[in-house]
């Protein structure tokens, strides 16, 4: 059985991902509100002109420009117009059926937000840090590989209660050798080299998932990824 040693550096909440809306992202969405006039502004002024144009729209108007934008390769016309509306007092990052959308839900949601802060909820992703240590071969083999979201699932849960939504809802996966939905639970993983046993570790996800890591200090995971499939 792989051992590792966790300790939590960090846990952040977040209204917003850094870098989930760029420079380039803000003009796209003036173009698509008919502002083409933006040549040498810089994407902080890019950003308040597309809060100020958000706001000159019903809330529900500018939900479905929003999920035009970030979602329209994934959702219909007829969804898109349903969707905008549940918007406005739903979690969708967290509740829509389809998890691999939820990151691009948070995305839309934050920056309607900001727009609109009394009518749509709050955003609430976090961001934890860790420092990831192996305690036997197999475990230091695991982290020399690029690391699988399923394996970042399971370390991450090894330090939550049995109470916790994520091992209530997903306990076969996290014990079991497949677990498709990880990767839409950690929305976002990075390593950092430390030593040759030792992994620094940043996840980004839903609050929904990860807020039972909150008071977490160190704790000890036997976290398997999902075997390789072949092709």
């Amino acid at each position: 059985m792989t051992r590792f040693s966790v300790r939590v550096l960090e846990f952040t909440q977040l209204e917003e991902i850094a870098g989930s809306w760029t420079a380039s992202d803000f003009s796209r969405l003036l173009g698509r509100m008919e502002i083409d006039d933006t040549a040498g502004l810089s994407s902080s002024d890019l950003r308040e002109m597309c809060v100020l144009s958000l706001q000159d729209r019903e809330p529900r108007a500018a939900a479905a420009l929003l999920l035009e934008d970030r979602l329209g390769d994934a959702l219909n016309k007829g969804q898109i117009q349903n969707i905008s509306l549940e918007m406005l007092d739903e979690k969708l990052w967290e509740e829509y059926a389809d998890m691999p959308l939820h990151e691009r839900f948070f995305y839309a949601a934050s920056l309607l937000h900001q727009a609109f802060p009394s009518v749509v909820p709050q955003p609430d992703a976090v961001d934890v840090r860790l420092e990831v240590r192996s305690l036997d071969p197999d475990a230091q083999s695991i982290l020399a590989e690029p690391l699988h979201e399923s394996f970042v699932v399971r370390l991450l849960a090894d330090g939550m209660q049995d109470s916790s939504s994520l091992k209530r809802l997903f306990g076969d996966a996290l014990a079991g050798r497949a677990f498709p939905e990880a990767a839409s639970i950690a929305w976002i993983v990075e390593s950092e080299r430390i030593d040759a046993a030792t992994l620094g570790l940043r996840v980004i996800g839903s609050g929904s998932w990860l807020d039972s890591l909150r008071g977490t200090k160190s704790y000890e995971s036997s976290a398997q990824a999902d075997p390789a499939r072949r092709t």
